[in-house]
């Protein structure tokens, strides 16, 4: 069974516990409600502040190390630079004008990121390395006869670029010794300026040679197509064939159609004769042209004009013989006769006119067949016509394009090859690039920076303590500000409690500071939590308090003594109970305190008198926790639990119950339910921000009421959030105005001859 589940059973049927009240928003949670939201200004300048002792020592040692890394650089590691520059010579016009007149800007510019780009050339640079003056350099010596490694970091080393709104490329490296730099440079200038002497007019010739040939190859093609096209048209009307093209399309469209209805006549034969085909003659419907035709055959006339005279006869004498007479029955035979024979005459009339349908619906069929196919031979025959005309029609546009095409190719041939011819001339004029300034010795090095690498390193060695004094700000987990329980907790900070090492006055256990220095700092912060407490809310809603804390060792106990001796002293009765069964400490603070406490009550039914032991310091009265019950949990959340309280509350003012952590043990949830209010403590820089704000969920979960919390042994670090306020309060409070402490010091704690005369251990 969980924690949870456990309290949850100890809490009666149909007791409910008590809504959440509304946390206590004290001054600090005023005043830090915006910066809980998020990190600002205040929050930077803090850090800065906590931190400066990090950031001081973190930037001089990174700065240390960039003078050392500079000295270093500077002493074994220089880089002193050599710059020569070549010049591009630029033709002179016949007529005096500018080169800008002659060769536009954007040639110039190219020419030169060209030109530098060849000078970083390997064959120029392995012509440059090859020389005995080079191989003897310190920079060559380096690679120990590794020449491709060499070469590689020759090509990277150097630097080649021209030079903005100049017709100047700059040539330059760095290296440890200055004169082997000057040398290096002023030998790639040379070489490269004599390397390339004849080489730009030896590319225009190619050029110039290359758009020739071009020329007689478009040329040439030309005037074949016009050859073709003069051919074709010597051989063929070409407009002629266009009109003899429509009027094959137009014959072609005809048959198209002539062939459509035959082919929807051929279909409705076929149907007709499918009909007649594959049915019962007899069953056949005539139509009213062949009832016409059967009905006017002379012998089936004859045959119904017997059939009719013989039934009036019938008629007549079957009223004088009578219907059985001989001779009526004679009569009847006849008729009968003269109506067989009508009607086999009919059907073989019937017969013979289907039979000659038939053939007829044949002969349709046969002569419709034989105009689809007399049709579809002349469609052929027409297709095949139109589509020469179109391939002749086709073939003499396609030559008619071509003839375009090559004239404008040929034309910027033309063009290209006369420009060429021009560019020709103009380099045979200008030539290269020469030399303009050869490269010296330099007298200061380029690496290192001095300005650069000091001013650089101071800034990036300011970032880095910065940066690293955030995130440890960032990092860190523990909770060391009133403003971390505010974000991190959610809680209210009723007050904070420095740390008793930075304290001034003689105090051993903070424990005893409000008694054995009501004038320290110490016993200042909890007489500040008590006036918060006290301006807070109305005393009934704060009468029965609960001192508990996310994790052991974080003042709770201390916390919930020097409240109750602060409450005490502001004249209110107040009851500290000792609620911690599994470690009580309580007894330990107060000497002569009774063995028996609050087991007792709840187990043995032992009365108030019998456990409550008074102090020596009025209105101040103790219950310890008495014997170890074997079951706390279940002991707290029981009915005589509640009724104790309940009588207490009759007695005293204020109640505060010194209860066990809250994470650990479930007991300080079981008793947040019976009390009016809980007061979580926190340990600065013990207590994780984590803890504490999962310790504030448990209680929400119950909804038990915590109205603040108490932040315990805050460092007066620099910075910090009690360095100013140390030294205010010390300065403020002089020997001079400093009144006396307590008589008796420890020996009064400890219930020496002082507190004779009276027996702390009876009750009121």
């Amino acid at each position: 069974m969980s924690t949870m589940d456990g309290y949850r059973q100890i809490i009666p049927a149909g007791q409910a516990p008590a809504a959440p009240a509304a946390p206590y928003q004290g001054p600090l949670a005023a005043s830090t409600e915006e910066e809980a939201a998020g990190l600002g200004a205040k929050d930077v300048w803090r850090i800065v502040k906590q931190r400066k002792v990090l950031i001081i020592a973190t930037f001089c040692i990174a700065y240390v190390l960039v003078v050392a890394a500079t000295v270093i650089t500077y002493r074994f590691f220089p880089a002193y630079p050599a710059e020569a520059f070549v010049q591009l010579v630029l033709p002179v016009a016949d007529w005096g004008k500018p080169q800008e007149t002659i060769v536009p800007k954007d040639y110039i510019t190219g020419r030169l990121a060209t030109e530098a780009a060849r000078i970083r050339n390997p064959a120029v640079l392995q012509e440059v390395l090859a020389l005995p003056e080079i191989k003897e350099t310190y920079f060559y010596r380096w690679y120990e006869g590794n020449f491709d490694k060499c070469l590689h970091d020759f090509e990277k080393m150097l630097g080649v670029f021209p030079v903005r709104d100049t017709h100047l490329v700059a040539v330059t490296i760095a290296l440890k010794d200055p004169k082997e730099a000057r040398l290096i440079v002023n030998e790639v200038v040379k070489r490269y300026v004599a390397r390339s002497k004849s080489a730009l007019t030896d590319e225009g010739r190619e050029k110039l040679e290359s758009l020739k040939n071009t020329q007689a190859l478009v040329t040439a093609e030309l005037t074949n197509v016009r050859n073709r096209v003069r051919a074709l048209r010597q051989q063929r009307d070409m407009p002629a064939l266009e009109s003899e093209r429509d009027v094959m399309v137009d014959a072609i469209a005809v048959l198209t159609n002539t062939m459509a209805e035959l082919k929807a006549r051929a279909a409705d034969v076929e149907a007709q004769f499918a009909t007649l085909r594959g049915g019962d003659p007899r069953n056949l419907p005539l139509s009213n042209e062949m009832k016409v035709i059967v009905e006017a055959d002379p012998v089936l006339r004859y045959y119904r004009q017997q059939v009719e005279q013989l039934d009036i006869q019938l008629a007549s004498l079957s009223q004088v013989l009578g219907s059985e007479h001989r001779q009526i029955q004679v009569l009847k035979v006849q008729q009968a006769g003269y109506f067989s024979k009508e009607t086999q005459r009919r059907e073989e009339l019937i017969e013979d006119l289907r039979g000659r349908q038939v053939e007829s619906l044949q002969q349709e069929r046969a002569r419709i067949r034989n105009m689809i196919g007399e049709v579809h031979e002349q469609l052929i025959e027409r297709e095949n016509t139109q589509r020469d005309l179109d391939g002749a029609i086709q073939t003499f546009q396609n030559l008619t394009n071509d003839e375009g095409r090559l004239s404008k190719e040929l034309e910027q041939v033309s063009v290209a090859l006369r420009e060429a011819e021009n560019m020709l001339d103009v380099q045979r004029r200008e030539g290269r690039l020469q030399p303009l300034l050869s490269a010296r010795e330099a007298y200061l090095p380029s690496r290192p920076n001095f300005p650069l690498f000091l001013g650089g390193g101071f800034v990036l060695s300011l970032l880095i303590a910065v940066g690293l004094a955030f995130l440890r700000e960032f990092t860190d987990q523990a909770i060391r500000t009133p403003l971390d329980v505010l974000r991190h907790g959610h809680l209210s900070v009723l007050g904070s409690v420095p740390l008793l090492d930075d304290e001034q006055a003689d105090v051993d256990r903070i424990e005893v500071a409000t008694r054995r220095a009501p004038h320290s700092l110490v016993a200042e912060a909890f007489r500040q939590i008590r006036a918060h407490l006290t301006f807070s809310g109305p005393l009934l809603s704060q009468q029965t308090l609960l001192i508990t804390s996310p994790r052991p060792e974080d003042g709770k106990t201390a916390t919930a003594i020097n409240l109750a001796v602060t409450l005490a002293q502001g004249n209110q009765r107040v009851l500290l109970i000792d609620c911690n069964f599994r470690r009580p400490s309580i007894r330990a603070t107060f000497a002569d305190t009774r063995a028996e406490g609050l087991s007792n009550v709840l187990v043995d039914h032992k009365t108030l008198e019998d456990v409550i032991t008074k102090t020596d310091l009025p209105n101040l009265d103790v219950m310890t926790s008495g014997p170890m019950p074997p079951n706390p949990a279940e002991l707290l959340g029981s009915g005589p639990m509640r009724e104790l309280l309940a009588a207490v509350k009759q007695r005293y003012e204020r109640v505060i119950l010194d209860g066990p952590p809250c994470l650990l043990i479930s007991d300080a949830m079981v008793l947040a339910t019976q009390v009016d209010a809980t007061i979580m403590v926190a340990r600065a820089a013990s207590s994780a921000k984590g803890a504490l704000r999962r310790a504030r969920e448990q209680f929400q979960r119950i909804n038990a009421r915590i109205i603040g919390a108490v932040l315990n042994g805050v460092q007066a670090r620099p910075g910090g959030y009690y360095r100013q306020q140390y030294r205010e309060f010390y300065e403020y409070t002089t020997e001079e105005v400093m009144p006396q402490e307590l008589p008796g010091g420890a020996a009064e704690l400890r219930g020496g001859p002082e507190s004779e005369g009276t027996d702390p251990r009876k009750p009121e």
